[in-house]
Formats: structure tokens, C-alpha cells, sequence
């Protein structure tokens, strides 16, 4: 079909298109399917924009649907739980992914500019640069806003042994290179590269080994799932909170227990008078520890999104959240309008350290990070550069995707821990009032986790290394954060623009004058 001829398809394509690709990072699977379907995914939408009108709107449109299809669960946030109107919370979503859209139709819009006059690799490579950008800009501007990046659909495939080199943006790379060598093999017309392409694709089909690294040196956990619904968390719902959550910390026997994000639902002030006591008396002679997540407040009255650690080698301690969530955990001034029409009850919190020292138990080094905070693994690695004695061997995620629903976000939240267990080497135990909760090995591998949306406890252990060893992303991510990507990519970019250059002053000369 000639799209050119047929304009009233066209934008519906690019939004069907977009859509498979949020299906492709929100399916729930481990095995290889998804990976297939991002890279065939991306390459149809790269040869559909190719034969169309207006590039820079369909791919706007690509990208919005493709964004929205992935976090349309912010709705239940806004709406159930916010009581913000519903055609104002879609609104409202749809802005946030609209706003974001704008950077890969640029990335998008470029790449055509150029390629017709550089190399096919050199615009291969150009395409894969701007949408990387495009990725970390995302990642990075107005406090960040990475969910759904496209490295995240291929933590099930051969691709994904590269993390530990490149990271997850370095991946999407990879992978906007391999869409691309999919498209080139089938405008060749040349039956031998299609069947290559085919074979490339049914090769990532194969189950890709995860095998661990076992060794003596274990540590056990008990992870504690309530699933106290979000609208009865801090209202009705509290006492039981209190009275289910001390009764396991009590007759936990492992090393470390973990309850979620906010799971006591009070300040420390406001507790009964015997229930902080008790806890701390299971825990001080340091032989166990617990980490409990916890609103806090300080002197000046100021709030914070807190993790209380019982049973460190130096005695409680406190680890306050350090990148918050925009308007849910902080609000611009100019735009407290918005916070205000929500009844979500603290938005504004304090921020922590960016580079929190690691817990110390028992010669055992634990890292702890809540909720949103995994998202941003450039800022994760900054905590592996701070010295030998302080790398961490344990990731600990502390959440609370209750504020989302029941749907796919929970299989989103732990493809995105899976990838920074990858990335940094070492596992990841993550304790969630009501889904995710899961002991992630140091090779990605989900080795045991609670079903979601139900009570339970989770017993197991991992493996660690207490070697100060970390992979090549933290080395250069923790020192430098994603700059060497930015420098790579925008390389690229001159050097195509250069050629595109010369291509254009070759085309001048020879015209007749």
C-alpha cells in the first residue's frame, strides 16, 4: 500500500505501532517474546514513517502512544486516589507523554534529514544516537521521568549481557541498531539478508543462561507483603498495618527483614508508646536487622520519605529518599495549582543524600533505595564509586505500587530492578505493600517472588560477594553519570552532519550554474 496515497491511515498506524511497543515493555514474561516484538516493532514503524507524509507528527504520535500505553495506570493515582476528575486526569497523562514525545520526533525527524544523503550505517547509527538522547533527556530534564525506556524490553535477551558494560540506555541503543539492520535487510529486496534477519530474530527466541554465582557467603531475608489497600493505608486500615507488621518483624529468624515503603503509617511521634520499644528491642543486639519504611518528620517540621534501619553495626539508622517523585512527593512552586486540586496528603518532602553510605551488618554492606529512586541507575552507581570498604553487595528496594492499581505496573517495576541487578552485578531484594515483592539474583533472574494483590511472606536468601569489584557502568556512570553516553551519541551526530555536509556542497558543485 502506498501510504502516501492513503493519509487517513497514517496516523492511526503510528499510534497502533506505539502501542505495541509499550505491550512489548509491559507484558508480563520472562521469556524472549517481548524482545522480538520491540525490535520487529520498531523496525515496522521505521520503514511505515519512511514511506509517509509528516514525519515529525507521526512520530510524535508514535512516541505519545507508546509513553501513555506504559503508564496509563497514573490515572488510578489522579483519579481514584487524587479524586482529580477523570477527563482531567487522562488530560493530564496525556500532556506528560505528549511533552516527552517531543524529544524522539526530533531524534526521528533528524534522522531523515540526514540519511538521505549519509551512508546507511552512518544513518543507522545516527537514528540509534538521537533516540538514545532522546531516552536520556527524558531521563534527566525536569527531574526525570525514565519509565518505560527502551533497554527495559530486552532484560530477557542476549542483549541485555551488554548492561553491565552500557547500561540500559546503552542497550536501547543496541537495540534501535538492530531494528534498524531488520529494515535494511528487507528494503534490500535481496532474499539472503531477509532470511538473515529472520534467522537474528528466532535466535533471540533461545533462553538466555542465568546461571548465579553461588557461594557460601548467603544472606537471608524475610520480606513483608500487607497489601493494605492505598485508600484505607492511613485511615482505617492503619491498626492493622501496625499490629500484622510488628508480629512478623517479632518472629522473623532471618538476617534481614524488609517491609515496604511507608508500611507504618504514622510518624514515629504518633506510635504507641510500647510499639517502637518492642522493635527495637528484638533488634539491638545486632545479631538481626529490619528495615521499615516510614514518614519521618525533623525538627523544623519538614517531612521525609524514610527507611528506619534496626541492627546496623552503628546503631538505628535513618535513609531519607533522595529523588522524589514530581507532584507526588514534590511540587515546583509555580505549579502547586496542580497539587492542590489532588488529596494525596503530603506532596512536599526533603530530600536525602545522593550518595548514601551503604548499611554496615555484621561485615555485610546493604544498600537501600526507595521506590521510584531504581529507576535511576546513573544515580545508583554513584553509590559503588565511594570507596573499597563502601561498595554495596545488596540492592534493597523498599515500594508502594498500591497507589497504581492491579495491572501490569507491578511486571514493569521489576523488569526495571531485574535491569539494575544486571547493570551493577548484585542482586536485588525488594519488599512492596501490594506487588513486586521478589529476591532478584545478581544475573537478573526473578529466584522467588510473593503473587501480587495478596498477604504474604517471603523467605529466602542471596548470594554475595564482598569483593570491592563493580561492573564497567558503575565505574563510569558513578563517576561521571551519563555524560561519556551523551559525548558518544552527540559524536555521532557531528561527524553524520559532517558527511551530510559534504554530500551537499559535492551535489552543488556538479549542478550546472
Amino acid at each position: 500500500m502506498n501510504l502516501k496515497e492513503h493519509k487517513a491511515v497514517q496516523a492511526p498506524m503510528a499510534v497502533l505501532l506505539g502501542l505495541i511497543q509499550a505491550f512489548a515493555l509491559s507484558y508480563p514474561n520472562e521469556g524472549q517474546y517481548t524482545a522480538i516484538m520491540q525490535i520487529a516493532g520498531l523496525a515496522l514503524f521505521i520503514g511505515f514513517i519512511d514511506r509517509a507524509e509528516k514525519k515529525y507528527v507521526l512520530s510524535w504520535l508514535y512516541a505519545t502512544a507508546w509513553l501513555f500505553g506504559s503508564v496509563a495506570w497514573l490515572y488510578i493515582a489522579l483519579h481514584v486516589h487524587g479524586r482529580m476528575p477523570s477527563t482531567l486526569s487522562i488530560a493530564a497523562i496525556l500532556l506528560l507523554c505528549a511533552g516527552l514525545a517531543s524529544y524522539y520526533s526530533i531524534a526521528v525527524w533528524s534522522y531523515f534529514k540526514l540519511k538521505r544523503k549519509i551512508p546507511t550505517w552512518s544513518a543507522a547509527l545516527v537514528l540509534a544516537a538521537g533516540w538514545t538522547m532522546a531516552e536520556m533527556a527524558r531521563a534527566q530534564w525536569f527531574t526525570g521521568f525514565p519509565w518505560a525506556a527502551l533497554g527495559y524490553g530486552q532484560v530477557n535477551s542476549y542483549f541485555s549481557g551488554l548492561a553491565p558494560l552500557i547500561g540500559v540506555y546503552g542497550v536501547g541503543f543496541v537495540t534501535v541498531i538492530a531494528s534498524m539492520g531488520v529494515v535494511c535487510a528487507w528494503e534490500s529486496r535481496q532474499s539472503k539478508y531477509q532470511i538473515m534477519s529472520a534467522v537474528f530474530l528466532l535466535t533471540l527466541l533461545m533462553p538466555v543462561q542465568r546461571n548465579p554465582s553461588e557461594n557460601e557467603n548467603k544472606i537471608t531475608f524475610t520480606l513483608l507483603q500487607a497489601n493494605i489497600p492505598q485508600d484505607l493505608k492511613f485511615t482505617s486500615g492503619r491498626q492493622e498495618a501496625l499490629d500484622w507488621y510488628k508480629e512478623e518483624l517479632i518472629k522473623s529468624k532471618s538476617n534481614v527483614t524488609v517491609l515496604p515503603e511507608t508500611a507504618i503509617p504514622y510518624f514515629k511521634e504518633d506510635l504507641p508508646p510500647d510499639y517502637w520499644q518492642g522493635i527495637e528491642d528484638k533488634y539491638k543486639n545486632k545479631e538481626q536487622a529490619a528495615i521499615l519504611g516510614i514518614p519521618t518528620k525533623n525538627s523544623e517540621n519538614e517531612f521525609g520519605n524514610s527507611a528506619i534501619i534496626f541492627g546496623a553495626s552503628a546503631g538505628p539508622e535513618q535513609y531519607d529518599k533522595y529523588h522524589l517523585v514530581p507532584f507526588g512527593e514534590f511540587t515546583p512552586k509555580a505549579l502547586k495549582w496542580f497539587t492542590d486540586m489532588l488529596n494525596v496528603g503530603m506532596t512536599d518532602f526533603i530530600r536525602g543524600t545522593q550518595q548514601p553510605e551503604p548499611m554496615q551488618w555484621k561485615g555485610h554492606r546493604l544498600s537501600v533505595n526507595i521506590c521510584y529512586e531504581d529507576l535511576f541507575g546513573e544515580e545508583l552507581a554513584k553509590r559503588f564509586v565511594q570507596g573499597a570498604d563502601k561498595v554495596p553487595e545488596v540492592l534493597i528496594n523498599i515500594s508502594n505500587i498500591g497507589w497504581f492499581g492491579d495491572n501490569y505496573v507491578v511486571d514493569q517495576h521489576l523488569n526495571i530492578a531485574r535491569m539494575r541487578s544486571l547493570e551493577f552485578n548484585r542482586p536485588t531484594v525488594r519488599a512492596t505493600n501490594s506487588g513486586g515483592t521478589a529476591i532478584i539474583n545478581a544475573q537478573g533472574k526473578i529466584q522467588e517472588a510473593l503473587k501480587p494483590y495478596t498477604r504474604g511472606v517471603l523467605n529466602g536468601s542471596v548470594s554475595t560477594n564482598s569483593a570491592s569489584d563493580i561492573t564497567p557502568y558503575a565505574y563510569w556512570a558513578g563517576h561521571w553519570g551519563l555524560k561519556p553516553l551523551w559525548i558518544w551519541c552527540l559524536t555521532i551526530w557531528v561527524l553524520a552532519y559532517a558527511q551530510y555536509k559534504r554530500a551537499s556542497t559535492r551535489e552543488k558543485s556538479r549542478s550546472p550554474h
